[in-house]
């Protein structure tokens, strides 16, 4: 996704609220908890687990993990090595660096806050690594070896104190032009616990591409990550627009075809307005009504 904000994702865990019905597969992004209730109040379900994006120079908000654990939610973090400067500008933290051992005594104080709050966490980092439009992804000081290696320290630190935490890997959907094979960024599966893909159906909001069902944009990367490794998959960024097509159709085609992503356990819809791009569940009628009966399945 071009431009990140703080947002909290929503996604599937059981048991969340006794009297709710769950969401099934789908979770959901949003920025704040009204939404959050808004948009379960919409489509008649409950999400019972809570991710946010976080920048490489903030601590890990216990009092926010704790909110959550209190209200029986499950924890998720986009973790993005990035640092924001006073004026709001972002610059990319070298995985050479992380590597290295340069972070270290931030990453095992932010160990440490994560363990002290007791709860499991799953963690995305440096979510679409191989993407060519953040300041953390790929380039001439950020190759995929250094990716692997950060990766690994990452981790390694991260055991050293530890820390109750799954490790998701993520990448965006193949894409003209990518720097690098999945395979030459991926860290082994020792080091990993879960692996993603990010995907979105732009339709006709620029030039730079067209209409695409869910099929086409998530199913031939979905094959690459299944010769990758038989770890389990989600689909952690998921939506449509409705310029160019028909969303509300792209939702049911997207729920009639998600049964045969056997190995896709998490599937999260991006509930955002991301400048001029809406790709929230309720830009029209038919489509929070077709995600509403996709839930309901």
């Amino acid at each position: 996704m071009f431009v990140r904000l703080w947002c909290a994702v929503v996604i599937l865990t059981l048991g969340s609220d006794a009297g709710a019905r769950t969401c099934g597969i789908f979770g959901v992004t949003v920025n704040s908890s009204v939404v959050l209730r808004q948009v379960e109040k919409k489509i008649d379900c409950t999400f019972a687990a809570v991710r946010w994006f976080q920048d490489w120079n903030t601590p890990f908000n216990q009092a926010y993990a704790r909110e959550i654990t209190a209200r029986g939610q499950d924890l998720e973090l986009s973790w993005q090595p990035r640092i924001r400067s006073a004026r709001g500008q972002f610059t990319g933290v070298p995985y050479r660096e992380i590597a290295q051992g340069k972070h270290d005594a931030y990453l095992r104080k932010f160990a440490q806050k994560i363990r002290q709050v007791g709860t499991p966490i799953n963690i995305s980092f440096a979510p679409e690594m191989n993407g060519n439009w953040g300041v953390y992804q790929l380039g001439p000081s950020n190759t995929p070896a250094d990716f692997v290696r950060a990766w690994q320290q990452l981790v390694r630190v991260f055991r050293s104190e530890r820390a109750p935490v799954r490790w998701i890997w993520a990448v965006n959907i193949q894409f003209p032009d990518m720097k690098s094979s999945y395979r030459s960024l991926y860290p082994g599966d020792a080091w990993v616990d879960e692996v993603g893909l990010d995907g979105y159906n732009w339709g006709t909001t620029h030039s730079w591409n067209r209409w695409l069902s869910f099929q086409d944009t998530f199913g031939p990367s979905y094959q690459e990550l299944k010769r990758l490794t038989t770890r389990p998959i989600q689909l952690g960024e998921v939506a449509s627009v409705e310029q160019g097509g028909d969303k509300a159709r792209w939702i049911k085609e997207m729920c009639r075809d998600l049964p045969g992503f056997k190995r896709v356990r998490r599937a999260f819809w991006f509930h955002l307005k991301d400048g001029a791009v809406d790709w929230r569940i309720t830009t029209s009628a038919a489509s929070l009504e077709a995600f509403r009966k996709c839930t309901a399945r």
